[in-house]
């Protein structure tokens, strides 16, 4: 009767998208600040927490940066409320510092990190594998098998920051926040948050302090571990001689690959990726003569799992990334899982997959109506009246300038990461004196990080145009509030707000402003800035008709 009612009952769950459960299983364990910077693939998680919870129990809202996210993250921990971190791969690089410390010190109130890695750089610069630094920073790393896991295993990180005192991490990829699941029961909120615990250097940083807490930590990381070992988010299934160990939401695409072929091989699905439950994998690995490692981005599983084989001595031959039977690059797809199980079993018959082709978001053109288009106009002119193109070295940053990189306008020369522009526009500008430098920076990027960069620019005073692109909101990632925008993130018009022209006159520098109607005006700027000494600043501000007025 059990049997018959069970189908019944997983019919009537809801079914959520990844980035949804994700959200709902931190609101479901009493998160009550949220913090991060946006970017794929944690944008969704944040936007949907935003979307659920109660407005006057949950603070959520963005910072200017990552690491300004993560010590407001960390202060609100030791107060006593339970708090999230939502950020993506490069942005774990910004909020590094600040971790590395709190896993020694601890935190007080649940603190978990959702940290989204971005294989085959869907939307980021490079191609890392965040979990390297973070086993640096010695943070404990989960990933969730699947969407149905997704609440329930974020549900459990924060249990086991509080239990242990430390901050977990729930690393997660992008096809898992897009795909859809069913969301199993939770908990409600625990109605209280903790007190603040006053106690002696208990939350003081100094080097005298450190090898004790390294000690505490590291007992911490063996507790953890051991309930890594019993964790029920760990799923072992199948027969056979040969094992794939499947990491994360690499589980759910090998099931949805071999749903309906017969396989023979033992498929353990891995959530807890640091530290390892190293008996749970010994004790599997031990009858086994083959064992293939499914993971996102680099082996870092896999070379864990190499060296338990040598340190037990386990006799099963191990494939992955470092025997290349495994891409060491770009995201798993069926085709490569296939290809990967082929050379586990190739004897095995499995039909063969397409290779999937992906539209990158970097390659859509900027919108017909962008207030930057008449900017970047203005300035391929000016720089073809004053000597041409070759003339000049234009530096652009992350944000949706970047699309002005396609044809027909080519437009940059050197573009690296968020808030980079200035800086690096620095540098070239320092050792290149016959070609005129101009650094473009955005808005949100200028928040976050081209403001420290801001006063030696104009202490050097060296011949450079900087122009700042100021469209009200973060674009490139959906519309999200920063410092300087006049809404908040849930679209409510700011009482106040960082004028970006008066911080830029706070750092000593006089800025132009201009706004896409004033085309002539900003033309003859552009080029009086091109031909004059030292540095030149120039605002060019129009609100972005995509995102601000659908708020």
């Amino acid at each position: 009767m059990a049997k018959d009612r069970e189908p019944q009952e997983q019919a009537k769950k809801e079914v959520v998208q990844g980035d949804e459960a994700l959200a709902r299983g931190a609101l479901a364990a009493g998160v009550r600040v949220v913090t991060g910077y946006p970017g794929s693939p944690s944008t969704g998680v944040f936007d949907n927490i935003l979307a659920h919870a109660e407005r006057d129990e949950t603070y959520v809202r963005w910072s200017p940066n990552e690491k300004v996210a993560m010590e407001t993250a960390i202060g609100a921990s030791i107060g006593g409320s339970r708090t999230l971190v939502a950020l993506k791969s490069v942005g774990l690089n910004v909020g590094l510092d600040p971790l590395a410390t709190v896993s020694l010190s601890g935190c007080h109130a649940g603190f978990v990190i959702l940290l989204g890695d971005d294989p085959g750089a869907w939307a980021s610069q490079n191609e890392q594998d965040s979990r390297w630094s973070l086993r640096v920073a010695e943070v404990p790393v989960v990933e969730p098998l699947s969407v149905a896991q997704a609440a329930p295993l974020m549900h459990q990180a924060f249990t086991w920051s509080e239990s242990l005192g430390m901050p977990v991490v729930v690393r997660v990829t992008r096809a898992l926040t897009l795909a859809k699941g069913p969301l199993p029961s939770l908990p409600e909120p625990p109605s209280s948050q903790k007190d603040f615990l006053r106690e002696r250097n208990r939350w003081i940083a100094l080097p005298y302090l450190v090898e004790n807490r390294h000690r505490a930590l590291h007992q911490n990381l063996r507790q953890i571990q051991t309930a890594f070992e019993a964790s029920p988010y760990n799923i072992q299934e199948g027969q056979g001689e040969v094992g794939v160990i499947a990491v994360g939401y690499a589980f759910s695409k090998l099931k949805e690959l071999l749903q309906d072929q017969p396989f023979p091989c033992q498929i353990m699905g891995l959530s807890t990726t640091w530290p390892l439950p190293e008996r749970k994998i010994v004790a599997w690995a031990q009858s086994l003569q083959r064992i293939l490692v499914l993971e996102e981005n680099g082996p870092f599983v896999e070379q864990q799992v190499r060296a338990l084989a040598q340190r037990h001595a386990l006799s099963p031959h191990i494939l992955g990334r470092e025997e290349d039977t495994v891409p060491s690059e770009g995201e798993l797809d069926a085709a490569k899982i296939t290809a990967a199980l082929q050379a586990l079993l190739p004897d095995a018959q499995l039909p063969q997959q397409e290779v999937e082709e992906r539209s990158m978001p970097s390659k859509v053109p900027l919108c017909d109506d962008c207030p930057y288009r008449p900017t970047f106009d203005a300035l391929l002119t000016t720089m073809e009246h004053n000597g041409g193109r070759d003339r000049h070295i234009v530096i652009g940053e992350t944000g949706c300038m970047v699309r002005a990189n396609l044809p027909p306008m080519e437009l940059f020369d050197i573009k690296y990461s968020l808030g980079s522009g200035l800086g690096i526009g620095l540098g070239v500008a320092l050792s290149n004196t016959d070609q005129r430098v101009v650094a473009i920076l955005g808005d949100s990027s200028f928040f976050h990080s081209d403001i420290p960069t801001m006063p030696q620019a104009v202490q050097l005073d060296l011949p450079m145009l900087v122009i700042v692109l100021d469209n009200d909101v973060t674009a490139l990632t959906g519309g999200q509030a920063h410092p300087g925008s006049s809404r908040d993130e849930r679209g409510n018009p700011r009482a106040k707000r960082a004028d970006l022209v008066e911080v830029i006159r706070g750092c000593g520098a006089d800025p132009l402003l201009f706004t896409p109607e004033d085309h002539v005006e900003m033309e003859e700027a552009f080029d009086r800035a091109l031909s004059a000494d030292g540095l030149q600043v120039i605002v060019a501000r129009g609100v972005c008709p995509r995102h601000v007025e659908e708020k």
